[in-house]
């Protein structure tokens, strides 16, 4: 059965068709776009006229990708933005009209769908922990093969700190240090809960990005992508490099996607300070998002 899952998040909206056979995912057509729905939605309690634009003119544009591939089912989530927007069912509704029924996905399940997907992949010989570093949330699972023993969703991502913390250009010591201060205090809250030492799973656009950078991509290949070990000296390189420069130079490395330049910053602090609160020197790289676990989730009903 072929199959697409759309996953509308707070920065980027992405479709996956796959065809799913015997329990098993076959990756078929990826693509994504920063649509950014949920941009100042922290702030203002509300999704913006503009990024629901942007977003539903992402949607139109897959909706003809998906019938071109004659799909037999359709499965399209959102997450953190709707979560708390107060007016989510604008969006909604705009995606209705589009033929898209769009389901408000839980941080719990969300965050499960991921491990489990990673889990079962890589099939490691010890306690996993996978990282889902989002635009508008967090989502950190640690387990192992037969359970969770481990969740939290934290309420920042790389768009929340961008605005929260990042007023210059390029951003000030002191707002870098802000930033780190608080994704410190609030990953050293969850430190306790990690019992044995686990092999991370890094999931999200940030990470995959520092493999393009390190690389010098000027094609994303997500075959050389997944699996990938980012060093921890690689995300501090990465971080002081890309901090000392303007968004416009950002926007030039070879790797980043310029509209990505912005929140990249936050991304790479946030896995610096990760790093050194779980005392972790490396990271797998894992492009086995939630767009694939929820085909995933399709694959195993139809075994």
């Amino acid at each position: 059965m072929k199959i697409a899952t759309v996953d509308v998040g707070t920065n980027s909206t992405r479709l996956l068709i796959s065809e799913i056979k015997n329990g098993k995912v076959q990756e078929i057509f990826k693509t994504g776009k920063v649509t950014r729905l949920g941009q100042g939605v922290r702030e203002k309690k509300k999704l913006s006229k503009e990024g629901i634009e942007r977003t539903i003119n992402a949607l139109k544009e897959f909706k003809e990708i998906i019938e071109n591939h004659c799909v037999e089912k359709v499965i399209v989530v959102t997450t953190e933005a709707a979560r708390v927007a107060e007016n989510a069912s604008e969006f909604l509704s705009a995606a209705t009209e589009l033929g898209f029924k769009v389901e408000i996905l839980q941080d719990k399940e969300e965050a499960e769908l991921v491990f489990w997907a990673n889990v079962l992949h890589f099939n490691p010989n010890r306690k996993a922990m996978t990282v889902d570093l989002g635009g508008g949330s967090t989502e950190i699972v640690y387990g192992s093969k037969e359970e969770i023993e481990f969740l939290r969703s934290l309420k920042f991502g790389v768009v929340v700190l961008h605005e929260t913390f990042i007023k210059s250009d390029p951003p000030k010591e002191e707002e870098l240090l802000k930033m780190e201060n608080f994704i410190g205090e609030e990953l050293s809250k969850i430190r306790p809960e990690i019992k044995e030492k686990p092999v991370v799973y890094a999931v999200g656009g940030t990470i995959t990005s520092v493999v393009a950078m390190e690389e010098g991509m000027e094609v994303y290949r997500p075959e050389i992508v997944h699996g990938y070990t980012v060093t921890e000296e690689m995300v501090e390189r990465w971080y002081r490099e890309l901090s000392s420069m303007t968004l416009e130079e950002r926007k030039k490395v070879k790797g980043l996607e310029e509209k990505r330049a912005d929140v990249i910053i936050p991304g790479l602090a946030f896995f610096k300070v990760f790093c050194k609160v779980f005392e972790v020197k490396e990271l797998t790289v894992s492009e086995l998002g939630l767009l694939y676990a929820l085909a995933l989730k399709e694959a195993l009903k139809c075994r």
